[in-house]
Order: C-alpha cells, then structure tokens, then sequence
C-alpha cells in the first residue's frame, strides 16, 4: 500500500522535529545557555533555520518541546533500568546505581541547565513546573507496575522522595565540585538504605 503524500511529509515533519530536539539537548548539555540561539540549534541540527522555524516558531517553543522529549525519555530509560534488572542482581543496588549514572549523562545535564535559566524566566519556569508533575506522576505508575512501589502510601512517598532529591541534589554538588567522590558514595549508600527499609515493608 502506497503512502500518500501527507503520510510522507508528516514523517519527514516527525524526523526534523526531533533532529531539533535531540541538538537542543546537546547545546544545553554542553554549552551555556546564553550562547544557544535558534541559529545554533538549527545549525547543531543539520536543518534551515526556516524549516526549524516552521515547527517551533519561538526559543520556547523549542525549549518546551525539548522539555517534554527530555522526560520522555529519562521515563523510557527509567522504564528500561527496572525491566533489565536481574534475578541475582540487588534490586535497590541496581536501581540507585543506574539512577545516579543517568544523573551524570547529557539528559540530565541539559535538564539541569534549563532549571538554572528557569529561576529568571518565568515562562519557562512555569512550563518546568506543568511538565515536571507528569513526569513525576508517570514515574510513579512505572515503579508501581514493575515494582510494586506504592507511591500513594505517605511513609513510602517519603522516602522515594528523600531518595529522588538526594540524588539530585548530589547530581547539582557534582556539578561546582562541591562533593568528594567519598561523599557521593557514603549518600548513594545512605540512598540505598531508605528504599531497602521501605522495600521490606
């Protein structure tokens, strides 16, 4: 069965759209901010400025969809991290362990970039905080459907919390050198003993 052209050039749409992103979160990953222009998104991208344009109009406009690809994705890696989990391996050790490794890739490293400008733009801090409780909320359902996690429950709320913001908070020490190589792992240790002890409830 033939493709129509509309099918075509929504392809090809689909495949610039994310060309675009995906050299979006590279420049937020490794440069600053203030020097990520369309231009240079366009240009990391391999695509016109004006194709890009037609897509994303405005730099929130890229930044927005950027922001939903970039949760799309740490919940597709997320997803993958608990499904590769071995029968003889830790569950808590492995979880942990691949959590922080992911908190030190490009994904991440771009997120962070984009929180730090959002404390000036408040445009996109509000996209940041729309975005951020679904993302919160999707993560939540995969854990509970591969692992059983009950995220509704107050106690186990809590401790998946301290968990999460442990490791993000270390993710953004790390950044500055703020934190030694034995501190991070005296935290990812401490990390590992909240989720056993609420693991064994």
């Amino acid at each position: 069965m033939k493709r129509g052209s509309g099918q075509r050039q929504a392809e090809k749409g689909a495949i610039l759209r994310a060309q675009v992103l995906d050299a979006a979160i590279d420049c937020l990953a490794e440069m600053p901010y203030s020097e990520i222009s369309m231009g240079v998104i366009a240009e990391r991208a391999g695509v016109s400025r004006g194709g890009m344009q037609y897509h994303f109009p405005t730099r929130l406009d890229v930044l927005g969809a950027t922001v939903e690809h970039l949760h799309h994705k740490r919940l597709e890696i997320f997803r993958k991290d608990l499904t590769s989990i071995n029968p003889d391996t830790d569950a808590v050790d492995h979880i942990v362990e691949s959590h922080w490794r992911h908190l030190n890739e490009r994904e991440f490293r771009a997120y962070q970039e984009l929180i730090l400008v959002a404390r000036s733009e408040p445009e996109l801090a509000n996209l940041l905080s729309a975005s951020y409780s679904a993302f919160i909320s999707k993560w939540h359902d995969i854990a509970h459907e591969l692992i059983g996690w009950q995220a509704e429950d107050p106690e186990t709320a809590r401790s998946g919390n301290i968990a999460h913001y442990l490791l993000e908070g270390m993710a953004y020490g790390q950044i500055g050198g703020q934190i030694s190589d034995r501190e991070i792992q005296e935290i990812l240790d401490y990390t590992k003993q909240i989720m056993r002890s609420q693991m064994r409830k």
